[in-house]
């Protein structure tokens, strides 16, 4: 019988850096071999939410970090970052078709599901454990996670689940939250993998399925083209032509220009239209898809906050620090990061919510016949309902796929225009 391996399996988490399950494979002392495995899972891609865009911009982030499993240096990010701004449309279109001639040297992905893939692997090859992240998202993906979590059972296959959110999956009390999230950014962040490490890992314990003859179904050997996947609606296929790039590089350069100078005046310009594209940390898809860890982000952000202080104690420093903005921003800045893991904890405890109105009293409104007005729906999501400023925000979103007043155009839908949540799904992710 052959001898059994390791599963790495990648969902939002993306990056090297303080990712348990690639720092575990790539610096542990066994022999054991593994697969490094991503899958374009049909039934989550079929969810409402899912626009071309994401996976355009997940696409990005496994060749990101691809290459640096590889050893390889990303030649894409660093076209990408000569624009001199966090976004560059012309270069971002010229890269896009780049990126999907990658082909794929560490990291296996599969169009196919995830309990199906595993099976089949464990057919070929036995799996001794599956390593990933927990993930905390919509229904289907929990169900998908269940799932998983029987088959393993089934076949005898440890499941290990790392927190990268500081979320508390089954967590009967949420007055507890608290108490673990503090847990969880005081543990230490995973030592990323060196050079070296890396390629010890390549020669001695990643498994060549094509050596192994394991054949999988829906394997990929270049990233899928959003365009040609039949699971998400023809008219939400295509991509935001400004939106941020993908990827842990581009995730680590947004964050380091943010704490060095962008950040400044984030408590006073978060707000404004003008001011957020800057002022803002920019951060919400990286963390979204785990191009960057929340852990690192609050971590590196204490410590600097820790700098402004000693130098304001000081009062000598590298920037004059009277009247210094940074402090103010930052603890603004710190309290958001907390204040989005506290709101996935609530819909992890009460995931009913993605389908049940939180006020049980309003569960037939606008359900009837005839409440839905096609005419008014479109002119919401093109931007022309004759609002300047709604129409603003919403063009916004449609070209740049990111806006800072997004509860403006979610107000109008749901309380002038009297349409419900879900109708604006792929448009709010």
């Amino acid at each position: 019988m052959a001898d059994a391996i390791d599963v790495v399996w990648l969902k939002k988490d993306l990056r090297l850096h303080d990712h348990g399950p690639l720092s575990l494979i790539s610096r542990g002392r066994g022999n054991r071999q593994c697969i490094i495995i991503y899958l374009y899972e049909p039934d989550q891609l079929g969810e409402k939410s899912v626009h071309g865009s994401h996976v355009a911009f997940v696409n990005e982030g496994l060749v990101d970090l691809d290459l640096k499993l590889s050893g390889e240096e990303n030649i894409f990010c660093k076209t990408v970052s000569s624009g001199g701004t966090i976004n560059n449309q012309n270069i971002i279109q010229q890269v896009s078709g780049e990126i999907y001639r990658h082909e794929f040297k560490c990291i296996t992905v599969c169009h196919a599901g995830a309990a199906f893939t595993f099976s089949s692997i464990h057919k070929q090859r036995p799996i001794h454990q599956i390593l990933c992240h927990m993930e905390s998202g919509h229904l289907k993906s929990f169900s998908r996670d269940k799932q998983v979590r029987r088959w393993c059972r089934a076949n005898n296959v440890p499941i290990r689940e790392y927190d990268q959110t500081g979320v508390t999956r089954c967590l009967r009390n949420r007055d507890d939250f608290s108490k673990n999230f503090h847990k969880f950014l005081n543990q230490k962040i995973w030592v990323t993998p060196t050079e070296s490490e890396l390629a010890q890992m390549r020669q001695f314990r990643l498994l060549d399925l094509e050596k192994e003859q394991i054949k999988l179904h829906g394997k990929c050997n270049t990233p899928i083209n959003p365009a040609d996947l039949c699971e998400i609606p023809i008219e939400h296929r295509g991509d935001r032509i400004e939106r941020q790039y993908g990827g842990e590089t581009k995730a680590l350069e947004t964050f380091n220009s943010f704490l060095s100078h962008r950040g400044a005046n984030y408590s006073s310009g978060i707000s404004s239209p003008n001011t957020s594209w800057t002022t803002g940390s920019r951060l919400s898809p990286y963390l979204t898809w785990g191009n960057i860890s929340l852990r690192y982000v609050i971590v590196i952000t204490r410590e600097r906050q820790e700098e402004l202080r000693a130098a304001q104690k000081k009062k000598s420093g590298p920037t004059p620090v009277k009247n210094n903005p940074w402090l103010r921003s930052l603890a603004s800045f710190q309290s958001r990061m907390h204040w989005r893991s506290h709101f996935i904890q609530k819909l992890e405890t009460q995931p009913n919510l993605e389908c049940q109105d939180q006020c049980l009293a309003f569960s037939q409104l606008r359900r009837q016949p005839g409440d839905f007005n096609q005419q008014y729906y479109d002119a919401w999501r093109e931007g022309r309902t004759g609002f300047p400023f709604v129409d603003a925000c919403m063009r916004c979103l449609i070209r740049c796929g990111w806006v800072n007043f997004r509860f403006v155009i979610v107000t109008f839908l749901l309380n002038k225009i009297f349409h419900r949540i879900e109708s604006g799904c792929p448009y709010f992710k």
